[in-house]
């Protein structure tokens, strides 16, 4: 498993299998996908491919997004990172995504607000 960054408080590393339950937990969540489409995925299975087109990322483009993981606990907080886009969305193709998306307990804990947690992501990624 490979670790991209580390802070005071959390570990980026790569998703890996066993991050499902987790992953499940945040993306069956309505509240999580209110703003996404409104579509929670139903099943753990959804959750695993998810995982598998992630890691499918990391070796056809070098990047995609990563686990956020709370250190003092090992809890999956949810991914953060880039993400290769090339699809056209908006008139463009083949850019890259800055995004995050959290498991709902975590929300409203002082982990960092959403402006310092980009900027560290990409402090972190240069």
């Amino acid at each position: 498993m490979m670790i991209f960054a580390k802070t005071e408080r959390l570990i980026l590393r790569e998703l890996i299998p066993t991050d499902a339950e987790g992953m499940f937990e945040m993306n069956s969540d309505p509240e999580v996908h209110l703003y996404l489409g409104n579509k929670p995925v139903k099943s753990i299975e959804q959750s695993i491919a998810e995982i598998e087109f992630i890691r499918k990322q990391y070796i056809e483009n070098g990047i995609g997004r990563w686990a956020v993981i709370e250190k003092a606990t090992g809890n999956f907080v949810g991914w953060s990172g880039l993400k290769l886009i090339k699809e056209i969305t908006n008139n463009h193709v083949n850019y890259y995504d800055l995004g995050y998306r959290f498991s709902k307990r975590f929300w409203g804990k002082v982990m960092l607000q959403k402006r310092q947690w980009r900027r560290e992501t990409m402090v972190l990624m240069n």
